[in-house]
């Protein structure tokens, strides 16, 4: 699903007011409270929907500088309709086994609590907050009704949004580009990030729009953020794990400017240029988080970063053994890593979360690649039903000893996967055992120092 949850959109919107309130782009609209408006009858909303959506559709091709191929099917769905809809696409976004491993590799990993359970808890974040998506899968936009409407500019900042989803996916296939199985969780960042922050970059430019045009006044949109923010809170309280769906906007967004922050945006006359970055992102993906925090480590040729590639193969002899086999591999990148190197009790403040920088930190910067494998010795489906019987090892490379041993002295005092112990390895390597006692990590570590372990870095071999 590619939608906008209530928090993000906050989270994106109180962006916008600190830079149109900072720009000197332009004059500032008269400050001024919209009066209430009374809400037209059920009957009336759709078609009040499809003209507003056709009329914001004619700005978003004339800001993209694109057309739309064919027209997008657009829905009014209630709360209840929404929940509905929500779960259908959460669970067909994937198959259940796959589900149930990526949620067993993060109960074992510590970015979610060993009771924690993904559907559930995406359902409840979205179920609260969701005001609008689109599924490319039936190609339909729809606005939910919510006891508490929203003012019309907010509609339109919401379905331009949407309907940049839309359009772009006559163009780059979101359904294609959101495909989750064939990746890890470090490229199913990607993926989001490119498709959210190309939506993102177009909002914001079209609120700049506005708000130069006099459309809406500030203080009637800092007054709906404090209030959405209000809503948000309860958000802070969830795993740092799903916050990672609000950095796809702010950080995407950055990313596809290639100027490293959101205030690049508004220095552009249009969005054409994020169009044209995103068709070039979509032909040659971004392979890793760590080129959407650091935009100059995917545009700039002389500063190109790939990740560093695990052999599986390699580490499947090194970890396998009578009575235990690999259920899982995954990549967590630089953005979990940064979650993890962070204390758990660290006080969070979704207003902080409006730059890059945020999403990172200094034990992860310096990535440069990691594999996660997640062993169990049970086996059937009731093996990942809890964390009882699995282990771990994840296996971090990095760029520098430097960088290796800021990161292993962050992760000690940040939040550590439960029952862990991280080994530095060579020069740049770190290996974090998870439910393993001393005595087999021993063992471990003597084979690895002796086992061929293949890594390539870019189609070369890398050597730390």
């Amino acid at each position: 699903m590619t939608g906008l949850a209530r928090a993000a959109y906050a989270l994106v919107l109180l962006a916008s007011l600190g830079l149109l309130t900072a720009s000197p782009v332009g004059q500032t609209a008269p400050v001024g409270q919209t009066a209430p408006v009374a809400s037209p009858p059920a009957s009336a909303r759709a078609e009040i929907l499809g003209r507003l959506a056709d009329d914001v559709a004619r700005e978003v091709e004339q800001l993209r500088g694109w057309k739309f191929k064919r027209p997008v099917k657009k829905e009014r769905i209630s709360v209840s309709q929404a929940r509905q809809d929500i779960r259908r696409m959460l669970l067909a976004s994937d198959k259940s086994d796959h589900r149930a491993r990526v949620q067993a590799l993060l109960r074992v990993a510590g970015l979610i609590p060993s009771d924690c359970d993904l559907v559930s808890t995406s359902l409840t974040v979205l179920d609260q907050q969701v005001a609008g998506y689109y599924e490319p899968a039936t190609r339909t936009l729809r606005l939910v009704d919510r006891p508490d409407p929203m003012p019309t500019f907010v509609e339109r900042m919401i379905l331009s949004h949407e309907l940049t989803h839309a359009l772009d996916d006559q163009y780059v296939d979101l359904a294609d580009l959101m495909k989750t199985e064939r990746g890890s969780e470090d490229t199913d960042f990607v993926a989001t990030a490119l498709a959210e922050g190309s939506a993102t970059s177009l909002m914001l430019q079209y609120m700049f729009a506005a708000q130069k045009s006099g459309t809406f006044s500030l203080a009637d949109l800092s007054q709906y953020v404090t209030d959405e923010l209000a809503r948000a809170r309860t958000l802070e309280q969830l795993p740092r794990y799903f916050s990672a769906m609000f950095g796809s906007y702010v950080v995407g967004a950055a990313f596809l400017a290639k100027g490293g922050e959101l205030t690049a945006l508004l220095t552009l006359p249009d969005n054409r240029s994020i169009g044209e970055a995103l068709l070039t992102a979509r032909h040659a993906l971004p392979r890793s988080s760590e080129q959407i925090l650091h935009a100059e480590k995917y545009w700039d040729p002389a500063r190109r970063d790939e990740p560093i590639v695990i052999d599986d193969r390699a580490m499947s002899l090194w970890l396998d053994r009578p009575g235990r086999h690999i259920v899982h591999r995954n990549t967590l990148g630089e953005l979990l890593t940064a979650i993890l190197t962070e204390p758990r009790d660290a006080p969070r403040d979704l207003t902080k979360l409006q730059s890059v920088g945020a999403w990172t930190n200094a034990g992860a910067a310096g990535w440069g690649g990691d594999r996660f494998y997640l062993m169990s010795n049970r086996a059937g489906p009731d093996a990942l039903r809890t964390t009882k019987g699995l282990q771990g090892v994840w296996v971090t490379a990095w760029d520098t000893p430097r960088d290796r041993d800021e990161f292993v002295a962050a992760l000690q005092k940040g939040s550590p996967p439960p029952d862990s112990a991280t080994v530095p390895v060579g020069r740049q390597l770190a290996v974090v055992f998870i439910a393993i006692d001393q005595d087999e990590r021993e063992s471990l570590i003597r084979r690895l120092n002796i086992l061929p372990l293949p890594m390539t870095r870019g189609g070369q071999v890398w050597r730390q």
